[in-house]
């Protein structure tokens, strides 16, 4: 049988070149799988790998480039502060001590007259303290017009976060008919709260 076969092989030469084919063919496939697909799968996962730092890359240069914005951001936030924007004092208490007399000094500025002025208890709103004070005063409605246009339209920035206005108890009316015409008086109680910035710390 087997020299049947090595008798076939030799006197059929298309056989001879078939095998050869084959042989070449397995070597072929066999280097392929062991070599060339290795180091095909190596170079696309380098690829990717650099794809991927490509984007990292991309991402740190986006950061980087916002630091001068940010810095800008905190130039802008120290020159309001240094513009009078905020309420500065070293702690709480004497900013809120500042507040009640620059209140006062409003007040009588706008023509009103004082009753009190007191401490409120502060605030915090996202993120930002808020100091407060109560304003009471009475007088004209111009004067206590003018006392809250004083108080919303300056820097610092304050914000009156409550008003109650009263008319004033009655008076005699003898006294009244004989007395010159005189503008109404009112009497007004104002909540009154501005942001702190106390020095040494951010807004």
């Amino acid at each position: 049988m087997i020299a049947q076969l090595a008798i076939a092989w030799r006197d059929r030469p298309w056989l001879r070149r078939t095998g050869f084919v084959a042989g070449n063919v397995a070597a072929a496939l066999a280097v392929a799988a062991f070599l060339v697909m290795p180091v095909q799968a190596f170079f696309a996962e380098r690829d990717a790998r650099i794809a991927d730092q490509r984007v990292l890359l991309a991402r740190f240069t986006a950061i980087a480039a916002q630091q001068a914005r940010v810095a800008a951001a905190a130039h802008e936030a120290d020159a309001k502060v240094e513009d009078g924007e905020f309420l500065v004092g070293t702690n709480e208490g004497v900013v809120v001590a500042d507040l009640q007399t620059r209140l006062k000094a409003m007040a009588e500025a706008a023509g009103a007259r004082l009753r009190s002025v007191q401490s409120l208890p502060p605030k915090t709103r996202e993120e930002v303290r808020y100091v407060g004070a109560r304003l009471d005063v009475y007088g004209p409605l111009a004067a206590i017009q003018r006392t809250l246009h004083g108080v919303e339209a300056g820097t610092p920035y304050l914000f009156v976060d409550a008003a109650v206005v009263r008319a004033p108890p009655p008076v005699n009316t003898q006294a009244l008919a004989n007395a010159a015409p005189q503008e109404p008086a009112i009497d007004a109680q104002l909540d009154v709260f501005g942001a702190v910035h106390l020095k040494g710390r951010t807004p």
